[in-house]
């Protein structure tokens, strides 16, 4: 099975649950998913999208460290992270690049999906479906789920490389 087939499968198993977070975006639900990042206070979560991702890319077996090195700017709780490690590793697709065709597994970043502004969002794609995308995420609404997705709503993807291996254990940097 491929590293993206076994992403899909990952985020869509944790979607489904689904996972709540209570009012403090942390609880029971979380804590399998925000465990990974640094917190002072464990009763208190934070938006965790793309830590929904970085769970399900462990569960799927690439074992990212929870901050890479520069030029990485922040830990992979961020979506900007994300969209700076795709890049340094020429996996980040923005929706212009007309040679790139979304499938299941890959990473989808979304602009303005929950009122933030550009790059505020991430899930995994689940399928295409004519004009709609599939995607599994977390934190919409501080739920996980299931969503159909409207490709004007999209800013890029993230292919991860199945070839791609984190080099050594060194590269985790504890903050």
């Amino acid at each position: 099975m491929s590293r993206r087939s076994k992403m899909a499968s990952a985020a869509k198993e944790w979607a489904s649950k689904p996972l709540i977070g209570n009012e403090n975006k942390c609880g029971p639900d979380l804590e399998p998913i925000l465990c990974y990042f640094p917190r002072e206070d464990k009763s208190v979560g934070f938006d965790w999208c793309a830590a929904f991702v970085y769970h399900c890319c462990i569960e799927a077996g690439l074992n990212l460290p929870v901050r890479y090195p520069a030029p990485v700017s922040r830990n992979f709780a961020w979506v900007e992270a994300w969209i700076e490690w795709g890049q340094l590793y020429g996996f980040y697709h923005h929706k212009s690049d007309l040679t790139f065709t979304p499938d299941q597994g890959d990473l989808i970043i979304f602009d303005n999906l929950v009122g933030n502004g550009l790059n505020d969002h991430i899930g995994v794609v689940l399928a295409i479906d004519q004009d709609k995308i599939i995607t599994a995420e977390g934190n919409y609404n501080n739920l996980s789920g299931i969503f159909q997705r409207a490709p004007e709503q999209v800013n890029g993807y993230i292919r991860i490389d199945d070839t791609y291996q984190v080099r050594s254990n060194s590269l985790i940097i504890k903050e």
